[in-house]
């Protein structure tokens, strides 16, 4: 609903207002200290990194340091500066095998909980420098959106709290990153429309008619729909929306339809159409902020759907 959703997680778990370094350093005051942050080579003969001064470099934060400091809800304050993730990475990133392993922790945790996607996509955009020899924290990232793409049915039928923060880091992911140029990644635009087309269970059917006509008729397990997919899905929807619909106009009008038949048809719930409702407001005004009023309205409503008085 307007103005649910889009700040869950921001300063969750903090209790100070000093963002020093993020959390599960606190006790660390070498990292702290160390104002030069090892810029990561690589040895070609060897496969090892090098720190800048051209030794050797031994990484100051272990495994289970750098697993405490991702896992800490601190850490996705926003009063905690990127750069000081960026700089915690550095200190542990040393072989091919510690930059897999940290952009799986991270991506990991971010999926644990939708609302730490925003933060954690642009901590992620933060560490595209990351890299050792021909291993690239942004390519080691990208293989784990894509493997997760390919599993979205399993995902969404059999975990869908974790489709719940698939979805809200690939829309997030998708808001901050930049190729070369500073143009969005358009190979990501498609996959983002699967994915919001997928919780409107409409999917099978579209691909059975070659994505023709987005969804004019009935069809779907309109009762199976998940209510906080939907409420998700709205959220990020009109966040990334007016960025989707400059690249695939089309693929837009037809999810926009498919929207329309799900808000008409009786079986969905209260909640599921009000979030569709929503949504489709949004694009019918280009995507810009309702106004007071109307959010006014979808806070009202919600309250209303949480006490049981609207059936």
């Amino acid at each position: 609903m307007a103005g649910r959703g889009r700040a869950r997680g921001r300063g969750r778990g903090l209790g100070d207002s000093e963002a020093s370094a993020p959390g599960g350093l606190a006790a660390r005051n070498s990292v702290d200290e160390d104002e030069s942050t090892p810029e990561v080579t690589q040895n070609s003969n060897e496969g090892e990194s090098k720190t800048a001064s051209g030794g050797v470099g031994q990484p100051t934060l272990s495994l289970n340091d750098m697993k405490s400091i991702i896992e800490d809800p601190r850490t996705y304050s926003e009063q905690n500066d990127v750069k000081k993730f960026l700089m915690c990475a550095r200190h542990f990133v040393k072989t091919e095998e510690d930059v897999k392993t940290l952009s799986s922790m991270l991506y990991n945790n971010c999926l644990s909980d939708s609302s730490l996607a925003k933060r954690g996509s642009e901590i992620c955009d933060a560490l595209t420098c990351i890299e050792v020899g021909s291993t690239k924290f942004r390519n080691c990232l990208l293989s784990l959106v894509q493997a997760d793409y390919k599993a979205r049915k399993e995902l969404i039928a059999s975990d869908p709290a974790r489709f719940r923060g698939f979805l809200a880091f690939l829309c997030e992911i998708f808001g901050v990153m930049r190729t070369a140029n500073n143009e969005v990644f358009k190979p990501l635009v498609n996959p983002i429309f699967d994915c919001f087309i997928l919780p409107l269970g409409q999917e099978d059917q579209e691909e059975e008619e070659g994505g023709e006509g987005g969804g004019g008729g009935g069809g779907g397990d309109m009762e199976m729909l998940n209510d906080d997919v939907c409420e998700l899905f709205a959220i990020q929807l009109q966040s990334v929306g007016k960025l989707l619909e400059e690249n695939e106009e089309e693929r837009m009008r037809q999810l926009m339809n498919r929207i329309r038949t799900c808000i008409i048809h009786s079986k969905s719930s209260p909640r599921v159409r009000c979030s569709l409702l929503e949504v489709l407001e949004s694009y019918a005004r280009g995507w810009e902020s309702a106004d007071s009023e109307t959010t006014k309205f979808y806070c009202d409503m919600a309250v209303d759907m949480i006490s049981g008085l609207v059936l």
